[in-house]
């Protein structure tokens, strides 16, 4: 029984299950692990992993023991779950694992239904966290805010909410308005005095929601302000920032690479500044701060460059990186994979009025072992409509090896899924 709990465990979730009957109940039988621990909550639609990522490098460097919650992984699940930059081990999660496994039994006697893969891992990351006597967890959420797996912790002290955009509309509306309520349901009213929630600046319709939420559950709203753009070094922007406050950060090195990387790091440097946090720690957290998929350099001569956008929100950063990192656009070779419910015409629109597609190839294939994956032929009619040729590929090495020998940049994207199969292919050639 074991191996087959890991098996599930470890399988894709095509389907999401929103609700928090089945954390509630699994965490009871696991004796509430989550309401020993002290909590960072940060939603979005995009950023949030980055902004993630930046925050345990700041509480890290500050002398805080710091988890960090996140999903989806690349390559391995013990991504989701780390202390301090230090990834869970397979042998521990396995034995946590155990544990859950003996829980997740109960849950379904009381209730009928087996826990989601999301709710075991969820579940896993707090038993972790409380062994490891962590002073503080970054706890991101998996989809949404209200009715997401990580909302069953109680008021967070802080809930920090990344740009809002259109995403998932089946499970979190057809409106950024509608979207922003969900997201905004990490936002809690505080056990004693007044609550804390950090904001990118947002849609005009996200931003009433959230001033409106903070407003009747007592948390002081801040929206992190724009980073002035000094200069990049190996992809890695420079910038100066002052903070809602007065605080004023001159030439900070961002760690992770991309254009649009400082918006985010602003977010946590708000939130690490509202927590206490020195400057200084913040200050050297974000210049180390590493997050793999966003922007990430995989090869020099030609450069290759992987970028997880997978909303028409990604595709927009994406393509100001590109035409602030090539300002003389030559073209691209663009390897592409897609999951089937997303807007790929629109995507594919971004790039196209970007300039971004001419001189450029367009390589389609498909994220392998998911259910959600594109077809190759509906990429390909997709850029038909946009009015671009894409070449399909059964098999992402060779679209790969081809795309090299091009010799022009080569711009892995579309979806994070189609790392780990990039991953594969880097260790056969």
């Amino acid at each position: 029984m074991p191996n087959s709990f890991n098996k599930f465990a470890n399988s894709f979730q095509a389907t999401a299950r929103l609700r928090l009957a089945g954390i509630r109940c699994l965490m009871k039988h696991l004796g509430n692990p989550q309401d020993s621990l002290r909590f960072v909550h940060v939603a979005g639609t995009n950023g949030k992993g980055s902004v993630c990522s930046f925050l345990q490098s700041i509480f890290t460097d500050a002398g805080y023991h710091t988890g960090k919650y996140t999903s989806p992984n690349l390559i391995t699940v013990c991504e989701r779950i780390s202390v301090d930059g230090e990834l869970i081990s397979e042998s521990e999660i396995n034995n946590i694992l155990k544990t859950v496994e003996i829980a997740a039994g109960k849950v379904k006697e009381e209730t009928g239904d087996f826990p989601t893969q999301f709710e075991i891992w969820t579940a896993a990351a707090f038993c972790y966290f409380e062994a490891k006597k962590c002073d503080l967890v970054i706890l991101e959420t998996g989809l949404g805010g209200t009715h997401d797996a990580t909302n069953i912790i109680k008021s967070p002290l802080a809930s920090v909410i990344a740009t809002i955009d259109i995403d998932h509309t089946e499970y979190l509306g057809d409106t950024i308005e509608k979207i922003a309520h969900e997201k905004a349901g990490i936002i809690k009213n505080p056990q004693t005095g007044s609550g804390l929630t950090i904001s990118s600046i947002q849609h005009p319709d996200a931003e009433k929601v959230l001033q409106k939420v903070c407003s009747d559950r007592k948390n002081r709203l801040v929206f992190a302000g724009n980073p002035k753009i000094k200069d990049f070094e190996n992809f890695h922007e420079i910038f100066d920032y002052t903070s809602t406050g007065g605080k004023v950060f001159d030439d900070v090195l961002c760690g992770i690479t991309g254009s649009y990387q400082p918006k985010n790091a602003v977010i946590a440097i708000e939130t690490a500044l509202a927590l206490g946090i020195d400057e200084k720690y913040i200050k050297s957290g974000i210049s180390r701060t590493k997050n793999p998929g966003r922007f990430e350099i995989i090869h020099q001569n030609p450069t290759v460059i992987y970028d997880g956008a997978h909303n028409k929100n990604g595709m927009t950063a994406l393509a100001e990186s590109l035409c602030h990192y090539f300002p003389k656009w030559h073209g691209a070779t663009f390897i592409m994979a897609f999951m089937g419910d997303k807007d790929i015409c629109g995507e594919l629109e971004i790039l196209r009025e970007a300039g971004l597609l001419l001189g450029s190839k367009i390589f389609a294939v498909k994220v392998k072992d998911n259910p959600r994956a594109a077809e190759t032929a509906f990429v390909v009619e997709a850029a038909k409509k946009t009015g671009v040729d894409a070449t399909p590929y059964s098999d992402l090495k060779n679209a790969y090896t081809d795309a090299i020998d091009a010799g022009k940049p080569v711009i892995l994207c579309g979806s994070l899924y189609l790392y780990k199969d990039l991953d594969e292919v880097l260790k056969e050639i």
